[in-house]
């Protein structure tokens, strides 16, 4: 093995180190390791009567666990308006979907503050578990649901009122969490605890535990509701053999049982599926690959090469609302692929560590939020050319956008 091959392999494995967790959460703000996941063309004005879609980008602060801000960014200008302060280190970001409220989680202070976003100001934080991890908000915009890392619990927020319930107990070191599209269940995924935590929203019940395969890490779930995919990442735990971590699970929502594992890359670390259902794009870390798998029959397809040369990666995926292109992150660019033909285009130039990726809802640009350049690149879908970069204070790692 080369000195480069194992220089880029010694970096994926701090990367997922950190982002599973390992690493000291007060060095994050300071230290961020290498992370894979013409103007770009702006969304436009909107129809009449509505507001243009917003950026909203969580930036973790130029200090150690310091305070951190949210940038807003206009998707019409590409210019950043003002910070809204928030809490230490916040990590995550969702919206309601009437676009009212952003919900942003501050993982050092273990809350989570609401932002009107009408008039971009904070709210009161709401205090929620140990390391709140990830963030996901039910389809009637109701309720939102905090998993709580630390605490092996799941926070829920009412948002008429942004008060916390009682935290629902699930499984060892939570990690990501999904909710069906009807609003019934929220899937919860244990890295620590190789399981799937199913809570009914109506109830606030935690059910069964789902077992599945070594250190889940994302969930995807199907347009129709009818099955969660789980990315079965591995504890990055390098054997003789290689990667432990090489398996998406299928769940049956209507039976909560696990299906026969897929085989995919190494290190499955990232799941998107297509708007029309039909196929699942898994992000393997190790592999520097991306699988395709046919939900009909869950099979896994050709793997599709997005990392070669000196980019590590890849991590986040996003799809286009037309269901036409999904892009990949990875060290320093993004990698188009075609989903009619599931070959990769040319590699995007943005900035350093692309961890987070977002589309608007018309489809024609995609920001990309660097978190080691301070960044967010705007990628004109049209021509997949990127545009000029927008500076998004100390630190940017996630962000979300306005419907």
């Amino acid at each position: 093995m080369s000195v480069e091959a194992v220089r880029r392999r010694v970096v994926r494995r701090r990367a997922l180190e950190w982002v599973a967790g390992a690493a000291a959460v007060t060095a994050i703000a300071a230290v961020v390791p290498l992370i894979p996941g013409a103007l770009g063309h702006p969304s436009g004005p909107p129809a009449t009567g509505r507001r243009a879609p917003t950026v909203y980008v969580a930036s973790l602060g130029r200090r150690a666990a310091g305070p951190g801000t949210v940038i807003p960014i206009s998707t019409v200008t590409n210019r950043a308006g003002k910070p809204i302060p928030v809490g230490r280190n916040p990590f995550r970001i969702a919206i309601t979907p009437d676009g009212k409220t952003v919900y942003v989680v501050n993982m050092v202070s273990g809350t989570v503050t609401p932002i009107t976003t009408a008039t971009n100001t904070p709210g009161t934080p709401i205090p929620v578990g140990r390391l709140p991890w990830a963030i996901a908000i039910t389809p009637d915009g109701k309720t939102v649901y905090v998993v709580n890392r630390n605490s092996g619990t799941v926070t829920p927020i009412t948002t008429a009122t942004n008060t916390p319930g009682t935290p629902i107990p699930v499984g060892r070191r939570p990690y990501a969490i999904a909710i069906t599209p009807d609003g019934s269940t929220a899937y919860v995924a244990n890295y620590g605890s190789n399981t799937i935590t199913p809570i009914t929203t109506a109830t606030n019940r935690p059910g069964t535990p789902i077992p599945v395969g070594r250190g889940p890490s994302a969930i995807a779930i199907t347009p129709d509701g009818k099955t969660a995919y789980v990315a079965d990442s591995g504890t990055f735990l390098y054997t003789g053999k290689g990667p432990d971590g090489v398996f998406v699970t299928p769940i049956s929502t209507a039976t909560n049982r696990p299906g026969r594992p897929i085989r995919v890359g190494d290190s499955p670390f990232a799941i998107a599926v297509t708007p029309d259902g039909k196929t699942a794009y898994v992000a393997n870390l190790d592999s520097e690959t991306v699988t395709p798998i046919s939900t009909a029959t869950n099979t896994p397809g050709k793997p599709i090469n997005v990392a070669p040369g000196p980019d590590t990666g890849p991590l986040p995926i996003a799809i286009t609302p037309d269901g036409k292109t999904a892009y990949v992150t990875q060290s320093t660019t993004i990698t188009p692929i075609s989903i009619a033909t599931n070959r990769p285009g040319k590699r995007i130039r943005v900035g350093d560590s692309p961890f987070a990726i977002a589309i608007t809802p018309d489809g024609t640009t995609a920001y990309v939020a660097n978190v080691n350049s301070g960044t967010v690149t705007p990628i004109n879908t049209a021509t997949n050319t990127a545009g000029k970069p927008i500076k998004a204070g100390g630190g940017p790692i996630d962000l979300a956008i306005t419907p």
